[in-house]
């Protein structure tokens, strides 16, 4: 009996080190900096829609490499908010641009960083120009949710930016309502 005692002693003093020792590696902390993204920019325009994007930084602070599995973005514009648009949005990396809407994972190295390209596509949902309807416009959040895998279990985060009706106007050239 005595043996066994030992011998789970030693155990849970072994799985107790293994545990200290990877905590003390440290992991990977990825921070999406949502305070510090550019301005929208409009990069396309017709007369029913108009396509802006912005750039926002996602940093590993950690002591460890993780992986970014997946990201994307989850607009928030429901009708009781603004109906006059309908809209479409994506993330991008801005080193690994892709035109089929799929995001390549990458790893993200301790200390380091990715630039994320953030695309929204406001299309009118009414007979009315592009920019008749966005004298309407008000602000609309935007969830930046993306899967990571580090030293621990994968898991999912999200950081939110928003895009403010004033940048909507100043990249169109309209006054608000």
């Amino acid at each position: 009996m005595v043996v066994l005692y030992g011998l789970v002693g030693i155990a849970v003093i072994v799985v107790l080190a293994t545990w200290l020792y990877i905590e003390n590696k440290g992991n990977a902390q990825f921070v999406v900096k949502n305070t510090e993204r550019s301005e929208f920019k409009l990069v396309a325009q017709s007369q029913k829609s108009i396509t802006l994007q912005c750039e926002v930084e996602i940093a590993n602070e950690g002591k460890q490499c993780g992986t970014i599995m997946d990201c994307y973005s989850r607009h928030l514009m429901p009708y009781e908010y603004f109906d006059g648009v309908e809209v479409n949005s994506r993330i991008q990396r801005k080193d690994a641009l892709r035109e089929d809407d799929y995001f390549e994972s990458f790893i993200i190295y301790q200390r380091s960083k990715a630039i994320l390209i953030v695309e929204v596509e406001l299309i009118a949902r009414k007979d009315e120009s592009i920019k008749d309807t966005l004298v309407n416009m008000v602000d609309m959040p935007i969830d930046i949710v993306y899967q990571m895998v580090t030293r621990k279990d994968w898991h999912i985060e999200k950081s939110r930016i928003e895009l403010k009706a004033s940048e909507v106007a100043q990249a169109v050239g309209i006054t608000l309502a």
